[in-house]
């Protein structure tokens, strides 16, 4: 029988100290001495994690690994030029693979071992990252009390297989556990749907311009006209804003990679005005009046536009709401709308692969009518 023990630490969102439970097997399989141990979030899990790891296949299959770590194989990964099947990834996630494999054996990572993280993964807390303090390079993470969407738990599960698919085509492992149903996606929500109209988008403009913090207008006419996400527009700098180039440069974005949004006309204008009035005390473009270090919470002030735009919790579903997310979504429709091809839409919007853009080139459906009868009518016509 294995052994479990209370594992004490601190959680880094919270600050809190918590327990968790290290499983440990160590057995003499043949002439060799076999260990395997794994950190898990609570009792129950340990001892599913020991019941499924201590029959004698578990433990010949930890006889005769013989590959390099996880750790190893995925510093390696990192630094490897991308091939067919190892394109996705996020550092994010590889903090999470790294704490529940980075000591086993590339070889010896299981389909078991996997499904049970996914389980993990499906009771995750889902985190906010808020802006840091001018000065430093942290953000303020928190929990945000739901557990993370099936869509996230499959992007976790795409990276941790970029590094299989790595890890096969170096010969370290015969095969990719995750494929061939070895590990099931998760189904996941169609997501939100709605798309604003020209005249809901002047509403939710003009709205903004009401709002007591005078920089709302310019936040949301840059929504809508750069794809940002909310997250990514509030720790913009002035330091990141080139206007003779037209763009602001955003570190990292969510997918911790730098790009850069296209500033419009408008918005140009908009920034030069706001320029002139910038706090002394922050470098951030959208900072909190009443804290110039921390970037403004938006939370209140977005609702209130909704309200005076008619636009706040206006439909049923929840999907189908106004949220400001909706504001990106609009605008890779309307660029999509417009003629331009996903890899075009991708650069501006930052999107890690074409995939997550493909739900946009169906929307436009009168458009691709239209598109049809011009180029492709004409051959069938009687």
């Amino acid at each position: 029988m294995g052994s479990i023990v209370p594992h004490k630490k601190i959680d880094k969102a919270t600050g809190k100290e918590v327990t968790l439970y290290r499983a440990f097997i160590r057995r003499q399989v043949g002439d060799k001495i076999v260990s395997k141990s794994k950190i898990l979030s609570t009792k129950t899990q340990a001892k599913e994690w020991l019941r499924l790891n201590e029959d004698n296949a578990s433990l010949s299959a930890m006889a005769k690994a013989t590959g390099p770590l996880f750790s190893v194989v995925v510093d390696n990964f990192t630094k490897a030029p991308p091939i067919r099947g190892t394109k996705f990834w996020m550092p994010s996630h590889l903090d999470f693979w790294l704490a529940e494999f980075g000591t086993s054996r590339i070889d010896e990572i299981s389909k078991v071992d996997i499904n049970l993280a996914r389980g993990k993964l499906q009771v995750k807390k889902a985190k906010h990252n808020s802006p840091s303090i001018v000065g430093s390079t942290e953000s303020s993470v928190t929990e945000t009390g739901k557990a993370v969407t099936p869509a996230t738990v499959n992007r976790y599960l795409a990276t941790l297989s970029s590094i299989f698919n790595y890890a096969a085509d170096q010969g370290l492992v015969e095969f990719n556990p995750l494929k061939a149903g070895g590990v099931r996606k998760l189904k996941e929500s169609k997501g939100r749907r709605r798309v604003l109209t020209d005249e809901e988008q002047q509403r939710i403009i003009a709205a903004a311009d009401e709002s007591r913090w005078p920089l709302m207008g310019l936040f949301v006419r840059m929504a809508l006209t750069t794809a940002a996400r909310r997250g990514e527009l509030l720790k913009l700098r002035w330091k990141d804003i080139h206007l003779d180039d037209c763009v602001a440069i955003l570190p990292t974005s969510k997918n911790e990679e730098q790009r850069a949004l296209p500033l419009v006309r408008d918005i140009r204008a908009r920034l030069v005005e706001a320029m002139k009035v910038r706090t002394i005390k922050s470098d951030l473009v959208f900072y909190d009046p009443k804290h110039p270090t921390k970037a403004k919470n938006i939370q209140e002030t977005w609702r209130q536009v909704r309200i005076r735009a008619g636009l706040y919790q206006d439909r049923d579903d929840p999907l189908d709401r106004v949220v400001m997310h909706s504001a990106r979504h609009t605008a890779c429709t309307e660029m999509v709308k417009s003629g331009a091809n996903l890899m075009q839409v991708s650069a501006v919007t930052g999107h890690k692969t074409l995939s997550m853009l493909k739900r946009y080139s169906h929307m436009d459906i009168k458009g691709a009518v239209a598109l049809a009868e011009q180029t492709l009518g004409k051959k069938v016509a009687q």
